[in-house]
This record gives C-alpha cells, structure tokens and sequence, in this order.
C-alpha cells in the first residue's frame, strides 16, 4: 500500500522556528541534534547514571530470550496479545 500524500517533520522542523517564533523548552531523549535555535544541550550531571540505574534493576526491568526464527512482526503480535506480562512502554 503506498501514500499518495505524506506528512512528515525532523525533529529540527518541529522544535526550530519553522513551526512557531518562540518556545520555551524541548523535551525529548537528550542530545546534541536540538533545533539549532535552542541552541546547545544542557546536560543535567547524573542523568546517564540515573537511567542506568533504572533499565538495569531486575525490579523494574526484566528480559527474555526469543527464539532464533524471531522477526519484527512476531515480537508486535507478542506485545499486542499478552495479558501476562502487560507490556509497557
């Protein structure tokens, strides 16, 4: 199935002055590709560790093997049906 019209932005277009003249902050995954008019990233010192922290302790985070012949649509159809575990984003 093709899309005759599609609608699509960077994340440059939507935080950058394209969109709107003024903005006061930009949330998202911390990184140095911001819009260019907000300017440089301000890291918060201990935010890497923080997040650490939390994907790797087995209380909150757990993992599970998948067999060889896994693909993308399997692991969705997995999420979408389970009742036990609910998945999470």
């Amino acid at each position: 199935r093709s899309q005759k019209v599609k609608i699509s932005a960077s994340g440059q277009s939507i935080g950058g002055d394209m969109l709107v003249s003024r903005r006061i902050g930009f949330s998202g995954t911390p990184s140095d590709l911001l819009p260019r008019e907000l300017g440089k990233c301000d890291y918060e010192t201990g935010d890497d560790g923080k997040m650490l922290t939390t994907v790797l302790n087995s209380a909150i985070v757990t993992h599970e093997m998948l067999q060889d012949d896994w693909n993308v649509q399997s692991i969705l159809k997995r999420i979408a049906s389970s009742v036990s575990p609910r998945y999470h984003a």
